[in-house]
């Protein structure tokens, strides 16, 4: 077993908050808590993370020392160590009504997939069912492609390369059940990934505009699906995702106090105050209503 030793980045970062989330998700697959510690595949290979005092510790077989920069290097991006929001929180404890839904998920880390590609499929099989659901389909989409490891009384998956998904039939992705239309998106996106007419990776080098309108450009990819691939790969969030139901839901309860008012346009009226940390708003009003709403899943 070898040890990496991660410092904590000196901008607030609560870990606590991630294994938090990962414990509310019903149907775990690419992220697992066990003993208080995160398991999920990095690079390929299987890495438990956990908190020691001011640093992370980076546990796992089947490394060298010429792969430690590699496991660095990602586990910093995936764990969010890159993100400073001090300019953020500093915004909104300048608003009281923002900083009473802000404050309880201070410091949470902006998670992000190893790929913009990962983020871009497990978002277009998120589209239009609910969260459970779609976390049910990304669990069988990775069963398909990955034999897993036991940690505990879980098992934890690695996602499928482009190169399989692109050698996938529609028939391959059945035991998904979700729409024909989605099946021929992912197997399409993962061909043009896969024989280089796509480079979704290139992504993180341009502007979040920038990268916004890439995504925009593929066949079958709207704001929801654009906006929320920026967050989930890079922890960008150049705008609101209005149209995401339970967005609306949160911002009625915890704004306004009133579920009825749940809708596109009270999103887009109460973040749009916010300016340039709406869209950062917008996804830790969220994340709260996860923590708030669904209880922690035994694993």
């Amino acid at each position: 077993m070898r040890k990496l030793l991660l410092p904590l980045p000196a901008h607030s970062y609560r870990f606590e908050l991630l294994l938090a989330f990962v414990r509310r998700i019903a149907h775990p697959a690419r992220l697992v808590v066990q003993d208080g510690a995160l398991w999920r595949f990095t690079g390929g290979r299987l890495l438990s993370y956990r908190q020691a005092g001011e640093a992370i510790t980076v546990c796992g077989d089947g490394w060298n020392a010429e792969d430690a920069a590699a496991i660095e290097g990602k586990s910093r991006h995936c764990l969010g160590f890159c993100h400073d929001l001090t300019a953020f929180y500093e915004y909104a404890r300048g608003d009281d009504r923002l900083w009473r839904v802000i404050e309880p998920v201070y410091g949470a880390p902006l998670f992000c997939t190893e790929t913009v590609f990962e983020a871009l499929v497990t978002l277009i099989i998120e589209q239009h069912i609910s969260w459970k659901t779609a976390m049910r389909a990304q669990q069988t989409l990775m069963q398909i492609y990955d034999d897993g490891a036991k940690v505990g009384r879980a098992t934890v998956y690695d996602f499928p390369m482009p190169r399989q998904l692109a050698s996938a039939a529609p028939a391959d992705l059945k035991p998904l059940k979700i729409t024909n239309r989605r099946i021929d998106m992912i197997i399409d996106i993962a061909s043009a990934v896969s024989s280089g007419e796509l480079d979704l990776e290139s992504l993180a080098a341009l502007d979040p505009q920038a990268a916004y309108e890439r995504l925009l450009a593929i066949k079958g990819v709207g704001h929801w699906t654009a906006n929320n691939t920026l967050g989930r790969a890079l922890g960008l969030y150049p705008a609101m995702s209005q149209n995401d139901v339970a967005l609306q839901a949160a911002i009625a309860h915890y704004f306004h106090d009133d579920a009825r008012l749940k809708s596109a346009q009270i999103v887009l009226d109460t973040l749009g105050e916010y300016g340039e940390f709406a869209g950062l708003a917008g996804h830790f009003t969220l994340l709260r209503w996860v923590l708030d709403r669904y209880p922690p899943i035994s694993h």
